[in-house]
């Protein structure tokens, strides 16, 4: 499942008719889901809290959105997907603007809260 979703976000990397940019993180591994989408939804509530914003969250069984990570034009989905019997977590960052190095620094920054959530 991750390398099928790793391989689209290639894709679209490659793919002129977008503008926006993106970036892909593995987050290691996990035992549980349920632990897993805990942890992401902690992480992206400290995201609001340290970076300041209207916090926007949505979430489903296995994936969890924050919005508006910097104005309207980042917003980050962490996946939780089952690969082998593990959790398999990894941060996706989108932003509709050209500002790849402020997508950078929301991508980094979700992952260093990410860390500290363990």
């Amino acid at each position: 499942m991750k390398r099928v979703l790793l391989t689209c976000a290639a894709m679209l990397f490659a793919t002129p008719l977008f503008a926006a940019g993106w970036t892909v993180d593995d987050l290691g591994s996990m035992g549980e889901r349920s632990a897993c989408m805990s942890r992401a939804e902690a992480t992206m509530k400290q995201y609001f809290v340290d970076h300041g914003g209207k916090e926007s969250i949505g979430k489903s069984e296995w994936t969890l959105g924050g919005y508006g990570l910097r104005g309207n034009v980042i917003n980050a989905l962490i996946i939780c997907p089952i690969e082998g019997g593990m959790v398999a977590p990894f941060l996706i960052v989108h932003n509709s603007d050209n500002d790849n190095d402020a997508r950078k620094v929301v991508a980094d920054r979700v992952k260093a809260i990410w860390a500290n959530k363990n």
